[in-house]
Parts: C-alpha cells; structure tokens; sequence
C-alpha cells in the first residue's frame, strides 16, 4: 500500500514536470522572430546600348524639283514641268546607341551611318522640253535621340542629319529661240529630317519603321552652250529594316 502511494507521487511529479517543460518550450517558441528573406534586387539591364548594322527597305515619294530653262543671259524662258523623284529603295547602316534608365522607361540616343540606293527617280516630256533626274546613291550621318515606353522594349526617336547625294539630271528643249540640252552628273549636299519606331524582338534583333525626308541643295547646272536650269531634288522615304545589336 505504501510503495503504491510513493508511485503514484512519483508519476504525478513526472507529468508535472512534462507539462511544465512543455509549456516553458511553447512560451520560448512563441517569441521567436521569424527570419524574413529579402529577394535579390536586380539591376535594370541596358536593352538598347552598344553597336548595331542593319538595313532597309524603302520606298520614296512626294518629291518636287520645278525645272526651269535659263538662256546664257539668265534669263528664265520656260518652266515646262515638276520633277517627283520617288520609288524603291535600299538601305544600309552602321551605328551606336547610348541609353540613360529614368524611372520608368530608357533615353536613348545615338549616331549612325546609313547608304541609301536604288530607284529613286522621275523624268517627263511635254511639247517642248524633256526632264529627268535619278539618285545613284546618298551617304549620311544621322543623330538620333527619343525615349522608350515602359516596358523599355520600343523605342520612339526623331533624327536629323548630313546627307551627300549622287544625281544625273537631264534637260532638253528649245523656248524662246534658245535651246537647252544638259545631260550631266553631280555630287550635292544635303539634310534629312524624320521620325521613327524601333522594336525589340528578341535580345540582338529588332524592326524599324521610319519617315525621312531629304532635300539637297539647289545647284545650278549649265550645258555647254551656257544654257542652265537650277536642280533642286528633295522626296521623302518611308522604311521598314531590322537591327542586329552585337
């Protein structure tokens, strides 16, 4: 009876004890602070910066060259008709592009070098006179700048530049008593204006749409009697191209 009642307190002590341990861990457990893992903040990646070649293809219009017929004396005895180069064409480029990161959205700006070619042209023929003009080729520098949207994967730019054409002109006619007959190539300097819109596709590759519109200086051009018109060849160029950024 006795070695019961001794048990029976030494199994009361232990549950005791248990629950008291149990409790003490549950108390302990309870104030601890949970660690809270900060996620790795990720540095903006520069999408549009470094080198790029590409090309274009394009088509031009909306020229006007009024073509004049000049005697030896300067005087001007015919205007017989408008030149509208315009047509297919290609192009080439080779640039670079800065980026600046605001705060939602990327300045981008750059400077390329671009060759144009292909058909751009026009040429008439009235009652009196004959006319036609054709670029061989035009070489420019351009300077490019504009922001992109927020997801930094279009870019939207305006463009100005320095362009060097390659023209062949002809006129031929008689007003006046005095006849004209000029079949002659130059080189002329020029400037270009436009907008445009870039797309990335992928990480090298992306599409370009662009409105250019070039006008060369005027130039005054004499056949070999002293007989002159002034050129004065200007369209505008709407392209489509890809970019490989490398």
């Amino acid at each position: 009876m006795g070695s019961r009642r001794i048990s029976s307190s030494i199994l009361g002590r232990l549950f005791c004890a248990a629950m008291l341990a149990t409790a003490s861990t549950a108390a302990v457990a309870g104030n601890i602070t949970p660690v809270v893992v900060e996620p790795a903040v990720q540095e903006p990646v520069l999408v549009w910066e470094g080198f790029y070649a590409g090309g274009s293809l394009g088509y031009a219009s909306g020229g006007d060259d009024r073509v004049g017929h000049r005697t030896p004396a300067g005087v001007n005895v015919a205007s017989p008709g408008t030149l509208n180069p315009g047509g297919f064409n290609y192009g080439l480029r080779l640039g670079w592009r800065g980026e600046r990161l605001l705060e939602t959205r990327s300045f981008v700006y750059g400077v390329e070098l671009g060759y144009d070619g292909g058909s751009i042209e026009d040429d008439f023929s009235t009652a009196t006179h004959n006319a036609a003009v054709e670029l061989n080729g035009a070489l420019s520098l351009r300077l490019r700048s504009g922001f992109t949207n927020e997801s930094r994967n279009t870019w939207f730019y305006g463009m100005v530049g320095y362009t060097r054409g390659d023209l062949d002109y002809r006129v031929s006619g008689t007003a006046a008593g005095d006849t004209i007959n000029l079949d002659t190539g130059f080189d002329t300097d020029g400037w270009s204006a436009g907008l445009g819109a870039e797309r990335m596709l992928n990480e090298n590759l992306s599409l370009t749409f662009e409105w250019e519109y070039t006008e060369f200086d005027s130039v005054v051009l004499f056949d070999a009697g002293g007989s002159s018109t002034k050129a004065t060849p200007k369209y505008n160029n709407f392209r489509v191209g890809l970019n490989f950024r490398f």
